[in-house]
């Protein structure tokens, strides 16, 4: 018993010393931890033009984001190589698109593409991981997005039988799991918060939902929606250069966060890029945006009673006084873009006009957390105030 003891704890010390020698003969180069090479995508091209506007088209302004993103890269952080998976007007296969990122060993797969829904007022940015479709929404955007393969040749035996029409299919196929999720998340989050305070677009917050083209990635992979084109007045500034500068250096700077993050350290970069002011629209617009602290308001929202929609929409009633006050008064905080609204021999006043209820609830919980701890929302058709009962029924229909 002893001896054999002793032999298998010689044998043990022998394999472990064989392999150390073996392990010692060679050189191990670990890949370098952090960002080295990104893969740009802008989404759809060539016969395929993704959501359309009155006037522009998603793979035209995908592809202006994309190159103007890759640009400020390439400028700002020389140690990063930049790929795209397109930089003209070309069809490219969402499994090819992967295959790109995969066959150069990136270390992130960035999507760029715009929002559609047939609700004009929806507006807002948001960004997407591999993930579990959470609602409704979300899974209509995926179905839209991976609808893309319809155009491709043999796509049914490239993505394993997938159906991009079928709810359950995509249901199913969001459930495979993403090994990256906790950096796709990570930047994501970055996205939307730069989003938010320097294109100064209303933030729609990260969502997972399951997309072919971040399926066979081996990276983190992230897909942002832009903005809506259906939106009118978001499409101007999705189709403008300058909206589109706006969005690349959002899409940077969280870009660079994310980098110094991940390596750990703190990189000096050229000052031009964060001396660029926050988006400013123009005086006359009417589009959604977020205010100087951050608070989403509609600019204006008094309109004259004959021309508002006859449609229900909502806003969030911040204070209500027997006594008419200036929407300068102190008590609004310095908001801007008041309504004043008599009701019942009140004087209420309001901010923000969607006609999404999740959306001024939203609003709600901002107001609450700037001060306003009695805001609450409102309904109303045309120029009346109508119940929030009668406004959820009036929806329904």
């Amino acid at each position: 018993m002893t001896w054999k003891l002793l032999h298998n704890k010689h044998c043990t010390i022998i394999i472990f010393a064989l392999l150390v020698l073996v392990c010692g003969s060679f050189k191990i180069n670990p890949k370098p931890f952090g960002v080295k090479t990104i893969v740009i995508d802008a989404g759809h091209g060539g016969k395929d033009p993704g959501c359309s506007g009155v006037k522009y088209k998603e793979k035209d302004v995908a592809l202006s984001v994309a190159l103007k993103l890759g640009q400020l890269i390439e400028q700002n952080c020389k140690d990063v190589k930049v790929v795209y998976t397109r930089t003209t007007d070309v069809f490219v296969e969402l499994q090819e698109r992967a295959a790109i990122a995969n066959r150069i060993n990136a270390d992130l797969f960035l999507c760029i593409h715009c929002n559609a829904n047939p609700n004009k007022d929806a507006h807002g940015s948001e960004t997407y991981v591999m993930g579990l479709h959470k609602t409704r929404g979300n899974l209509d955007v995926a179905k839209r997005e991976n609808a893309s393969i319809l155009l491709e040749d043999n796509y049914k035996k490239n993505y394993e039988g997938f159906d991009p029409n079928s709810d359950e299919a995509n249901i199913i196929f969001s459930m495979y799991q993403n090994k990256h999720l906790e950096q796709a998340l990570n930047l994501s989050t970055k996205i939307q918060s730069e989003y938010k305070d320097k294109a100064r677009r209303i933030d729609k917050g990260v969502k997972q939902a399951g997309f072919l083209v971040l399926w066979k990635t081996a990276m983190t992979s992230l897909l942002t929606e832009t903005g809506f084109l259906t939106n009118p007045e978001e499409e101007l500034f999705l189709g403008s250069d300058k909206g589109q500068e706006y969005l690349a250096v959002s899409i940077f700077k969280a870009f660079r966060e994310y980098k110094d993050d991940l390596e750990g350290r703190k990189v000096k970069y050229d000052e031009a890029v964060d001396k660029i002011p926050a988006y400013e629209p123009p005086k006359d617009s009417t589009s959604p945006i977020v205010s100087n602290d951050s608070i989403p308001v509609k600019i204006p929202v008094k309109l004259p009673a004959d021309t508002i929609s006859s449609d229900v929409f909502f806003r969030v009633q911040l204070v209500s006084s027997d006594k008419r006050l200036s929407t300068n008064s102190d008590k609004f905080k310095g908001l801007e873009s008041i309504t004043e609204f008599m009701d019942r021999g009140r004087y209420k006043y309001l901010v923000g006009r969607s006609a999404i209820l999740e959306e001024s609830v939203r609003l709600q919980s901002d107001m609450r957390k700037r001060g306003f701890t009695d805001a609450f929302v409102v309904a109303f058709r045309g120029a009346d105030r109508i119940s929030m009962e009668e406004a959820k029924k009036l929806l329904k229909k």
